[in-house]
């Protein structure tokens, strides 16, 4: 197993909502951030538009994606009222020249061309994850540049949905080590011995870096051979971006792993010989 580079990150807020497939009434939870969704907040970042299907296309099929969840965060259902017109009034309107953008300039026609839309939103209540991106085979993203655009957006990020932001800094850092658990737990390490020279150290109720083991979830044929070979179980989320303006999306394979927080003082080989 040779080393590489890992770009990682955390992601935590009051609310999140990382969905399934969202078509119809109901937009129902997965217990992970998709891909799709964690590549959109990157985006933001770098100030890349939704319309630039190129450049949104890049990070999908150059990046690496993996999250291990470190805390669950408890479901949240919202039954959702909205006013909206017709796909026929937009389309009307959009070759009339309206701005359509905003939610003033969507609702900005006769009231008779509005309908009442219901919908069952899910969200998950302070959940925290830590995000894992590297360079696919045969791709050389620039995860530096990644990481110094996480700490100065160009567009507010968000955690899913907009109205969803996150309650404090990513904090990127790129680690080096020879697989996907090392990094995280090299992450862990860097970022404790910061959060120990702060006077009161960030933590959700209930979360500390000494908690039991927890699940990673992370993207399979994308290079790690090793983390592939060890999955356990398997399964396919529909978050690999096709056409983003389209809202299309493709089928991808993820396997899940178990991190387990290092034994601190345990003796290493040499030292057990």
């Amino acid at each position: 197993m040779s080393e590489r580079d890992f770009l990682i990150f955390r992601l935590r807020g009051p609310m999140s909502a990382f969905g399934e497939i969202a078509v119809g009434e109901r937009r129902s939870l997965w217990d992970a951030p998709s891909k799709s969704g964690v590549l959109g907040l990157l985006a933001a970042s770098l100030g890349i538009v939704r319309e630039d299907q190129t450049a949104l296309a890049r990070l999908d099929t150059e990046l690496g994606f993996a999250v291990r969840i470190d805390q669950a965060g408890q479901p949240l259902r919202d039954y959702h009222t909205a006013q909206a017109p017709t796909e026929a009034n937009r389309t009307r309107r959009r070759k009339q020249g309206h701005d359509l953008s905003t939610r003033k300039g969507d609702l900005d026609t006769d009231k008779d061309d509005l309908n009442t839309v219901l919908s069952e939103r899910f969200y998950r209540l302070e959940a925290a994850f830590t995000v894992a991106l590297w360079a696919r085979p045969d791709s050389t993203p620039d995860l530096a540049a990644l990481g110094e655009a996480l700490k100065r957006p160009v567009f507010t990020p968000y955690l899913g949905r907009k109205a969803c932001p996150l309650s404090s800094p990513p904090l990127p850092h790129i680690a080096r080590t020879d697989g996907l658990l090392a990094a995280l737990s090299a992450y862990d390490a860097h970022w404790l011995t910061r959060d120990q020279a702060l006077s009161k150290p960030f933590a959700f109720r209930g979360l500390s870096l000494n908690a039991d083991s927890r699940p990673v979830w992370f993207e399979m044929q994308a290079g790690l051979d090793a983390e592939d070979a060890g999955a356990q179980p398997v399964r396919w989320r529909r978050d690999a971006l096709r056409n983003r303006p389209l809202w299309q999306f493709a089928d991808r394979q993820e396997g899940r792993l178990t991190w387990q927080p290092p034994v601190i003082g345990a003796p290493d080989r040499e030292d057990a010989a």
